[in-house]
């Protein structure tokens, strides 16, 4: 319990900082310290607050937030709905069984009351709480499933019992409930996800048949299982997309979840569907074998990640809640590899990226561990923000590559020091950077308005086809990370502003900002200027003249999102924003928007050209710094470990002339390599270098016994 209080202590104090940085409310500051987390595990893909909801409470409902999640290409939905019991409360208080039920049925209340009577009727119509309700009756046929999020100061009684999902109309309801306790773990986890434990037997009385699929002591723990068709539909229905592994999800999510062509084996031919489908591939941190009627049996598994075959695990749920379709003939093939948490960053990625050959971009691309986040994380511990008026030392802004990274910074020392070093306004994860670049760069802005995974998903593509041609032209530098610096101050800093408006009340901050800084970098480009990101970095902080251009835009871009318009599919704001035809309504206004766009602020740009001479200067630095580290790494690593890398090469790979004759010099020795042959090395190394070590760590040193 102490711990939970000091916790709980420490949860209070971030709340008061935030609320006041952000100039927000304390509810939201707190609610936001939970969606943080929820956002960054992939549980959640975004969130709206809903502002003034006190009168929903005196209809017997209640809710504070949620988000609608829309499948691009079935326009299924899933409902996320958010509710918290936050009241400052001085001390940390034990929440019960009956207190936290309550909750989710004033929660559930809303969502049944919206679908079945119209509750919307009874609304105010200025409200997001009533575009809500609309929308949940207009679009009920569309709703595939409900999540019910309820977010609690307090920590659950130790008698508590798990909330069991229900069926309503065809749609599966599912209760998550995150108290203080549980919050406390995930952020003391270095996972990036919250691992789930499933004890078969417990919760659905049958273990899985499995066979044992490894030799040895140096092979992974891998087992081929038969796991009932019900099971994994069971499995998916109670912890839904959780199940499946970050960057699967995903795709999962971009693809589509069910697949037409295993939906009809399960309906008209479920005796073959063990012969017809691939079955899937996960991973596990932990499992428990029992042997029944000797057979071996997994009747528990620790953080199950599927990696491999979303779609048929899907559709099975789906077909068994929508088409109430009979599942026991059905059986699916199980491969399941135990990777150890330790393992787990750089295992799991490579399972998944062989797993899934089929994408046209690598999942593995998604991975925390792409070499464009581990220079992001070096920059960021490099570069320090010089001091400013509020700020009296030199700070960083602490690039999180994964998740947990920053809790554990503060672990390791001095909390308070540390905190003054790295401010918590100064930390920015992968789906925040996702953000900052896409707002900007992207001719879509629509993407970072379909949520933070999504965004970060189209933005990893981009990274993905391009990351060769930047790392070969020095692209990713000090400059380019003062850029998304400045990028990020921008936006937190227009967050604040519409906070502060008087006629902001609707909810939608996060759209209209988005779409505010879109519209800014349409204006630059189209009279090529540029934003002096330097000038930025140097004095973290907008400009008077900044200030006054972002908020008379920011209110023009409320009322243009806001306003009745012909192109218009729905009157609920933040799902109109995630379409198209909402950034062409904002294009087709710039006439007006340009007003807005003041000559003080415009004599602050540089013009595009001089931007374009320090973009190339830093990339031309950064590519001498990068030329002159590869040699220095390349030409310290000893001539035995070039001979014995070139015997494997020939044995396992297809080595070229060129690369075959830079390996023997290499081998000699006789003098240090160019800077162009130590590129060569370092890119077989990146290539083949981990295979190479695997195998050297196998205990044979040279690779004459290989």
């Amino acid at each position: 319990m102490s711990l939970s209080k000091d916790f709980f202590n420490t949860l209070k104090k971030d709340v008061a900082v935030s609320a006041a940085a952000f100039n927000i409310y304390s509810i939201e500051a707190f609610i936001s310290e939970y969606i943080h987390e929820l956002i960054e595990i992939g549980d959640l893909p975004d969130f709206q607050l809903c502002e003034n909801t006190n009168h929903v409470g005196s209809k017997g409902a209640y809710i504070h937030g949620f988000n609608i999640d829309t499948n691009d290409n079935t326009e299924a939905v899933t409902l996320n709905l958010i509710v918290t019991d936050y009241d400052q409360r001085l001390y940390l208080e034990t929440l019960t069984q009956t207190e936290a039920s309550l909750w989710f049925k004033r929660l559930l209340k809303f969502f049944k009351e919206s679908y079945s009577n119209e509750f919307y009727d009874k609304l105010d119509p200025s409200t997001e709480v009533y575009r809500l309700s609309e929308y949940i009756d207009v679009y009920k046929d569309s709703i595939e499933e409900v999540n019910l999020f309820f977010l609690s100061e307090r920590q659950i009684s130790s008698s508590f019992k798990e909330i069991k999902r229900e069926d309503f109309e065809g749609i599966n309801i599912k209760y998550h409930l995150w108290d203080i306790s549980r919050l406390e773990k995930l952020r003391a986890s270095n996972l990036s996800r919250e691992a789930l434990e499933i004890d078969f037997v417990k919760n659905y009385q049958s273990p899985l048949d499995c066979l044992h699929a490894h030799l040895g002591d140096t092979a992974l723990p891998s087992y081929l299982v038969i796991c009932p068709g019900d099971i994994l539909a069971d499995l998916y229905n109670d912890y839904g997309a959780r199940l499946l592994e970050q960057n699967v999800r995903s795709f999962l999510q971009a693809k589509g979840g069910v697949n037409k062509g295993i939906r009809n084996t399960i309906l008209h031919e479920p005796e073959y569907f063990f012969s017809y489908n691939n079955g899937i591939t996960a991973t596990a941190s932990d499992i428990e074998i029992i042997y029944k009627e000797g057979r071996s049996c997994i009747s528990r598994i620790v953080d199950l990640q599927i990696v491999n075959g979303g779609q048929t695990t899907a559709s099975l749920a789906k077909a068994k809640i929508k088409d109430k379709a009979d599942l026991s003939k059905i059986f699916v093939q199980m491969k399941l590899t135990i990777v150890s948490d330790s393992q787990s960053e750089k295992i799991i990625p490579k399972i998944s990226e062989y797993a899934n050959t089929q994408n046209k971009v690598n999942i593995s691309d998604l991975s925390a561990n792409h070499p464009y986040h581990i220079k992001i994380e070096e920059l960021s511990r490099k570069l320090w923000a010089p001091p400013t008026k509020t700020v009296l030392r030199d700070s960083g802004w602490f690039y999180e590559r994964s998740r947990g990274q920053y809790n554990e910074m503060l672990a390791s020392g001095n909390r308070n020091l540390l905190k003054i070093k790295y401010p918590k306004t100064q930390l920015f994860t992968k789906t925040d950077l996702a953000k900052y670049m896409m707002i900007w760069d992207s001719p879509e802005p629509k993407w970072v308005n379909m949520g933070a995974q999504k965004n970060f998903a189209k933005f990893s593509e981009y990274i993905s086809k391009n990351w060769k041609k930047m790392e070969a032209e020095g692209k990713v530098n000090d400059y380019y990370f003062k850029k998304i610096v400045a990028r990020a101050i921008i936006f937190k800093q227009t967050e604040k502003l519409v906070s502060a408006q008087e006629w902001y009340t609707n909810g939608y901050r996060a759209n209209i900002v988005i779409y505010t800084l879109a519209y800014l970098s349409y204006f630059l480009k189209k009279n090529s200027k540029r934003i002096d990101y330097l000038r930025m970095w140097k004095e973290q902080c907008l400009s008077v003249s900044f200030e006054k251009v972002l908020v008379e835009l920011t209110r023009e871009i409320n009322n243009i999102l806001t306003s009745p318009n012909q192109a218009r599919t729905t009157n609920n704001t933040s799902e109109w924003a995630k379409k198209d035809a909402c950034w062409g309504t904002i294009i087709a206004e710039s006439q007006k928007l340009d007003t807005f766009i003041t000559s003080e602020f415009i004599k602050e740009l540089i013009d595009k050209e001089k931007a374009e001479l320090i973009v190339d200067e830093a990339n031309h630095k950064q590519k001498i710094a990068d030329a002159i580290s590869i040699q220095n790494k390349i030409n310290s690593i000893d001539k035995y470990f070039w001979r014995d890398f070139l015997q494997y090469l020939e044995k396992e790979h297809q080595v070229g002339f060129k690369e075959k004759g830079i390996l023997k010099a290499a081998g000699l020795k006789v003098k240090d390599l160019s800077s162009k042959q130590c590129f060569v090395l370092e890119r077989l190394l990146e290539q083949h270098g981990g295979e190479f070590e695997k195998i050297q760590s196998y205990g044979k040193l040279s690779l004459h016994d290989y």
